[in-house]
Parts: structure tokens; sequence; C-alpha cells
């Protein structure tokens, strides 16, 4: 997808004594293409992209897959106005161990990776590659909920193991809709994530719109994306959502026609109530041992890292609340 300007932490980095400029707030925007069937998604993920490394502490490979990851779930759960959400797992061979995303239409995301800490670096180069980090072999799955009631999931293989291709990958394979999408993300020189940002680009199902997602294609492959992205770093001239868009896009695809926008925000749907209902998942019998064991449990969200504490007698409350539930045995 587009080539990245500046290297992760660890390789070369931009001038020591860059300013650092604070981003617009996160925001998704859908659109179409005046007179062609083509639909047009752009995310805006900074602020979140920085709250997922920051929740996991993660080292720079893990920050880089969350951004693009993160992005990339946000951008496909965008088929519905308001009750889509999405949940996109790129799981691999490599240390990372895989990334999943939860994302909804209204603009939340969470998203955490197997392995944070993983001390691998991306590849230096003119993008930086998540290739080694997430692996060669392994599988890109996605599970929509429409609020209907009936999920729908598919899956493809990863090939190239960087996550927005591989995505794009799973769009034309699995859900056989012609797609264009890249997710992209920039270093601040203090190794946190600076800007993260992507684009979809979809033909109408059974439309003629192929023609302008190979240009849009085209366009992302040869880097229009991370330049904007770059350039505004560099000139201090970042752009909001549509004005990012306009800037990668402009009128090379025709005229186009905002539909509505979105705030973008790292929430996570965890709560002690949930936390405790996993507990009582284990079972009476498990729950008496840990009483004896331990007198005490803690759960942690794999999303957000919040760690709900609970007592001997929250136990013991759980425990009894799951015993009658199953009854007496028969």
């Amino acid at each position: 997808m587009g080539k990245l300007a500046n290297a992760p932490p660890g390789g070369s980095k931009r001038g020591a004594g860059m300013a650092v400029f604070e981003p617009p707030p996160d925001e998704v925007l859908r659109a179409v293409l005046d007179g062609r069937p083509v639909r047009i998604v752009l995310a805006t993920t900074s602020f979140a992209a920085r709250e997922a490394a920051r929740r996991h502490a993660a080292a720079p490979a893990a920050a880089l897959a969350l951004a693009r990851a993160a992005t990339a779930g946000l951008l496909l759960a965008t088929l519905t106005k308001d009750d889509e959400r999405v949940t996109l797992q790129v799981l691999g061979d490599g240390p990372l161990g895989g990334v999943t995303v939860d994302a909804t239409a209204a603009g939340r995301v969470r998203a955490y990776v197997k392995n944070p800490e993983a001390p691998l670096l991306p590849a230096a180069g003119a993008r930086a590659s998540l290739a080694r980090a997430i692996g060669h072999t392994g599988v890109v799955s996605v599970i929509r909920d429409l609020g209907l009631g009936q999920p729908f999931s598919g899956s493809t293989a990863i090939r190239s193991g960087e996550i927005d291709e591989d995505v794009e990958r799973y769009l034309e394979e699995s859900e056989q809709v012609v797609s264009a999408l890249a997710a992209d993300a920039l270093f601040a020189p203090d190794g946190t994530i600076a800007l993260a940002a992507g684009l979809l680009v979809q033909a109408l199902p059974g439309s003629d719109g192929a023609d302008a997602v190979a240009e849009a294609r085209a366009l992302v492959s040869d880097g229009a994306l991370a330049r904007v992205l770059g350039a505004g770093i560099d000139d201090g001239q970042l752009h909001d959502a549509e004005g990012l868009l306009a800037a990668v896009l402009g009128d090379r695809l025709g005229r186009i026609e905002l539909l509505d926008r979105r705030p973008v925000l790292f929430q996570c749907a965890c709560s002690r109530a949930r936390a405790g209902a996993s507990l009582a998942s284990l079972g009476e019998s498990e729950l008496a041992a840990m009483i004896l064991d331990e007198g005490k449990a803690e759960v942690t969200c794999n999303f957000c890292r919040e760690r709900y504490e609970f007592d001997e007698a929250e136990l013991e409350r759980i425990r009894r609340e799951t015993a009658k539930q199953v009854g007496p045995p028969s």
C-alpha cells in the first residue's frame, strides 16, 4: 500500500527538533462518488491508536499493528448507519501473535494485540513493514453483526503480513466486493503514534465501479495517503478528515459527495458486571476452589486492560448465584 516516509523508533527519525502537532479530532466520513457507483470511507484514528498503544504499553511493532488494525476495523464497520459491529482478527505466526479489533458503525473502537511487548521493530524502509511481526501464515477473519440477529462471518489466509493489504484481499475474496483499502500510521520522535488514518474505496455490489476502485488502488499503492500524512507533519498543515480525503483523492475519481461524519473514540464495553459474569462461567466447583485457595480474584479485560478485583465475599455471592441457576443435582 502507501509508502511511509518516516521510520519506526529504532531506525532513522525525522529531525529531533521537529515540532509536535496535535492532530484534529478523530472522525469517520462516509461518501459516494457523484454519478459513479462507488462508496468511500475515510477514518482518522490518531487519538484512538495512541490510546490503544498506551493501554497495552505497546512496543513499536505492536503500536503500529494496533493503529493499522483499529483503522481497518473502523473502515469495515460502515455498511449500516448505526447498528453494525465488526470484529476483525489478523492471527499470524509472527511474534505479535495476532491483533483483534472490535469496531462499531457509531465510531467506537477497541483493540488488543496478543504480545504487545514483542521486541521486534517494524522493518524500516519506504514504508514501515509489519510482515515479520504479523507473520506470513495465518488467517484474517471478520464477523459482521448488523443487528439483525444473524452475524455474517468470513475468513481468508494471510498472504503479505501487511494488515491493510490482507484486509483488502479479504474483502475481495470473501465478501467479493471490489475494494481498495489503505491504513497508515506515522511515529513521532518520542516513539508514540503521531498520526493514523485509513481509506476504503469500494464498488457497489453488482455495479461497474471497478475502474474507479482501480484508480484509487493505484493512488494509495503509490503512497498518496502516507505522503499527505507525512507532509502534514513536516509543514504543520494537519488536515481534518474531510481535508485529508480531498488531499488524497482530489478530483481524480470525480466529485465526492459527503454523506455523513461521526466522531471516533477508543471505548471499551467491559464492566464489573461482565467481569463477574465471566467468573460465573467458570462454574460453582471452580469458584469454590478459588475461594478456598486464593480468597480473591482479578479479571483483566483483553481490550482495555482494565482490572476488576473481587474479594472473598463477592466470589461467594457469585458462587451461590451460579449454584441457584444450575439447580440441585438430579
